[in-house]
């Protein structure tokens, strides 16, 4: 019974700890595949010249997966280790080890130098810091998709489904 207490509570502390490094806590960003407009999504980062994309917070990896399905090179940054090894399982089971990768670590101090494209699901507050940091570290050009929240400094281009397309 006390083990059973401590896993609970632990799993609860490591879904928290996003939280504790100025991020957003884990929520999908969508539920089936089939609900988002994806060949659009494609089709504009393609257009654009994106070969390397990066998801800031990639949760449980479902995006990182899409985008290396439909052909980019596809990178994740998550801090919570649960859905570090979820993702990285995913991407086993699916085959997709030469063209997604997952990292654990806190997306604040990830380069974003080598990334055509930037994918965020995070709170307007967060979005706020995380321009300051675009603007230091993407090249002119890349895109930036933000789900849900607009991202002021950059040009909006297009918005798909709930998500919102900028170039810097």
């Amino acid at each position: 019974m006390d083990w059973l207490i401590f896993l609970f509570s632990a799993f609860f502390l490591l879904m928290a700890i996003p939280l504790l490094f100025m991020g957003a806590p884990f929520l999908p960003s969508f539920r089936k595949k089939e609900d988002i407009d994806f060949k659009a999504i494609f089709n504009l980062l393609r257009e654009n010249g994106v070969k390397k994309i990066i998801d800031l917070g990639s949760g449980d990896g479902r995006i990182v997966l899409a985008f290396a399905e439909a052909g980019f090179e596809s990178y994740g940054v998550e801090l919570n280790p649960l859905l570090v090894w979820w993702s990285r399982k995913k991407i086993k089971k699916f085959r997709m080890e030469n063209k997604a990768k997952i990292k654990w670590g806190n997306f604040w101090k990830t380069d974003l130098k080598d990334f055509d494209a930037v994918f965020i699901f995070q709170f307007k507050t967060a979005n706020k810091l995380l321009s300051e940091k675009f603007k230091k570290e993407l090249k002119e050009n890349s895109l930036i998709i933000s789900v849900g929240f607009s991202l002021s400094d950059f040009k909006f281009i297009k918005k798909i489904s709930s998500f919102f397309i900028y170039k810097k």
